[in-house]
């Protein structure tokens, strides 16, 4: 009888350890599970846990299906429906590993991660895998990546995303595509891209792709400033939509409702366009910087700055007959209809250039 007390108490103190286990500032708590079993080897103590696990550990709270606490090498496994829960960080996955030794928690099939707080908006991240450095506050995502809102209405979607929580800090790499959603949708491809959370604006890097609605502009790099609602590219800008091309050393694109507001064409600036009725020759403009306004998505406004060259084609109001414009000055006003039509053409300073007279006719030969 007092062997078997005696035994009983062995197992009560051995549990206890378990249960409540502290080293340093190494602490676990299990506040629930149907089944505990204790394994005790030469090289570590096992506590398998079976069923609605509950378990505090380093301050962070887990759910699972089972787990099991490493006691020795500090380590914790779950297996099955697993939820982490650190203050305003939530993560979660079918299968999770938590290093006490570097505060590192690993997240595997079905991965996610989401930050809610008072202070920041719902941020979420899908992967196959998702990595929760606690020390460092960093997250790191890899395969099959969708991160919503780090930056507000965005997604990005990528092969790795880092982000460090300290920083707002985020880096997209794989061929990352970030999609602004809003009224009308924009898309944003590239190889690399940096979210600037803090500063709410993010770069993209190396094969840089807009798509709009109804146009896109490619370039190396683009950073994009959200409060402004600008987008800056540089390295061989180009523009294109169904009747205009345009090409810089720098476009300066400004939305409003995530359609494009005012284009700015910086250095070197060449742009063509046609009307859509137009039989003759591609209008185009040299100069040392453009101004292209925009009003329902149709052209409405052009500005020229030191123009060395320019070639327009104007119909006559009921006429068969065209005003063909070649001018060279220092500034330079085009005006267009409700059609995208040029209305006017207005030419100030250092004026050089020639007025012709044609029929469609004459064009065409």
């Amino acid at each position: 009888m007092k062997l078997k007390c005696f035994g009983s108490l062995v197992l009560l103190l051995i549990l206890t350890s378990v249960l409540f286990a502290q080293e340093s500032d190494h602490r676990y708590v299990l506040k629930k599970a149907n089944t505990v079993k204790i394994d005790i080897t030469q090289k570590d103590t096992i506590t398998t846990l079976t069923g609605d696990v509950n378990l505090i550990y380093n301050g962070i709270e887990f759910y699972a299906d089972n787990g099991q606490i490493y006691q020795k090498e500090k380590k914790v496994k779950l297996f099955g429906n697993v939820r982490a829960i650190d203050d305003t960080l939530e993560a979660g996955a079918q299968k999770a590993l938590y290093l006490h030794k570097d505060q590192n928690l690993q997240l595997e099939k079905n991965a996610y991660f989401i930050e809610n707080s008072d202070t920041t908006q719902l941020r979420k991240l899908t992967a196959r895998f998702v990595e929760y450095n606690k020390a460092k506050q960093k997250i790191t995502a890899l395969n099959d990546i969708i991160a919503d809102d780090f930056l507000e209405e965005i997604t990005c979607e990528c092969g790795k995303f880092i982000f460090d929580l300290d920083t707002d800090y985020g880096l997209a790499r794989d061929d990352p595509v970030l999609t602004i959603h809003r009224d009308n949708e924009i898309k944003i491809y590239s190889k690399q891209m940096e979210l600037f959370a803090k500063d709410k604006k993010f770069t993209a890097t190396y094969d840089v792709r807009v798509e709009m609605e109804d146009s896109y502009a490619t370039s190396n790099f683009l950073i994009f400033f959200d409060e402004e609602k600008k987008a800056v590219l540089l390295g061989e800008p180009k523009f294109s939509s169904e009747i205009s091309k345009a090409y810089a050393d720098e476009f300066q694109i400004y939305f409003e409702d995530e359609a494009i507001r005012e284009l700015i064409l910086v250095n070197n600036a060449l742009i063509h366009f046609r009307e859509e009725a137009s039989m003759g020759r591609e209008n185009s403009l040299f100069a040392e910087k453009v101004i292209i306004k925009i009003k329902n998505n149709k052209l409405n406004y052009m500005y020229g700055k030191k123009v060395s060259k320019s070639y327009f084609e104007q119909q006559e109001r009921n006429s068969e007959e065209k005003l063909i414009n070649k001018l060279k000055t220092a500034n330079l006003e085009v005006f267009f209809d409700e059609e995208e039509k040029i209305q006017k053409i207005i030419a100030e300073n250092d004026i050089n250039g020639r007025y012709i007279f044609t029929s469609s006719d004459e064009i065409l030969k």
